[in-house]
């Protein structure tokens, strides 16, 4: 076994770790920046805090949805995930590009 070339068991155990940490930052990124929409009251820094969330909710769902609900196909919890995080892209956007108004 060379290094490339892993055990099954031992890349899903990588891939787990890598998927948790990547949730924890980005959860922990949404909170800062949800923090920052309390200070503010700006309504683009909430559409960002909204959007990192749902772009950072996605492993979790990928990861802890098939043991939470094993009815529902893999299929189903890809579409999910994905649109999570079509939807939290568009809310970032929209965060970064919408105009302040003067009751802001």
């Amino acid at each position: 076994m060379t290094l490339l070339q892993l055990s099954p068991s031992l890349q899903s155990q990588i891939a787990f770790v890598l998927t948790i940490t990547s949730t924890v930052l980005g959860l922990a990124v949404g909170y800062l920046a949800l923090q920052g929409y309390w200070r503010s009251r700006k309504r683009p820094m909430l559409f960002i805090a909204v959007g990192f969330f749902l772009v950072f909710w996605t492993p979790v769902l990928l990861v802890a949805g098939p043991y939470l609900a094993p009815v529902i196909g893999p299929f189903v919890y890809g579409v999910l995930g994905e649109v999570s995080q079509i939807l939290g892209l568009v809310s970032i956007l929209y965060g970064l590009r919408m105009p302040l108004s003067r009751s802001d």
